[in-house]
């Protein structure tokens, strides 16, 4: 069973995988003389306890806050259009957006804007999507883990306290265990602690 926290050493491997991809994205698309990004390094040792402030752009060039959603609790999946698992997992979040009015998924593409408008057009969206490339990686560093690789999903509660994070992809058994631990939460029998502990055993 995956956990939030993955051993250091695969983690650095995830990332470096992620990050070879991403410059062989930038060279096949045209851009050898541009610098491709640092890696996906945290800047902070441990999980942030609250959601971080950040804007970013959103598909229709507007710069959108993370706190636009404010008050639901939120799964934010940071993605891109060149991450294979990314884009396997994007439909079933689609499906779990439809199913779960109460709570809002955000879609976080660390990518250059003409690949995500254009996968976006394809895609038909049900839920925000932002992107940016150095800025969404910051976005992405400021939930507090030391490494990070793509894809990478935050779980929040209802007051925007950050209830853990999962490196890799998401599959229906994380999302149900989400579920249900927010309806613990609603219903008052565990505490954010308690929710933490919970989520970390189980994604």
């Amino acid at each position: 069973m995956a956990r939030f926290a993955t051993p250091a050493g695969l983690t650095l491997a995830l990332s470096a995988a992620a990050l070879v991809a991403y410059t062989g994205y930038r060279l096949l698309a045209g851009d050898p003389a541009e610098e491709a990004p640092p890696a996906l390094a945290a800047a902070q040792p441990t999980l942030a306890d609250s959601l971080p402030d950040f804007a970013l752009e959103d598909l229709g060039g507007d710069m959108r806050s993370i706190g636009s959603w404010a008050g639901k609790p939120m799964l934010v999946n940071f993605w891109a259009t060149w991450c294979a698992p990314c884009l396997r997992e994007i439909p079933m979040l689609k499906e779990f957006q439809t199913d779960n009015a109460s709570l809002q998924v955000v879609g976080i593409a660390i990518d250059r804007r003409e690949p995500v408008l254009a996968f976006a057009d394809e895609m038909q969206f049900n839920y925000p999507v932002l992107m940016g490339e150095a800025e969404a990686m910051s976005a992405a560093s400021a939930f507090g883990v030391q490494f990070l690789a793509l894809p990478f999903t935050v779980f929040t509660g209802a007051d925007g306290a950050v209830l853990g994070v999962h490196t890799g992809e998401v599959h229906p058994e994380h999302l149900e265990r989400y579920v249900a631990v927010l309806d613990e939460l609603a219903a008052g029998k565990i505490d954010n602690t308690a929710a933490r502990t919970r989520l970390a055993d189980r994604i």
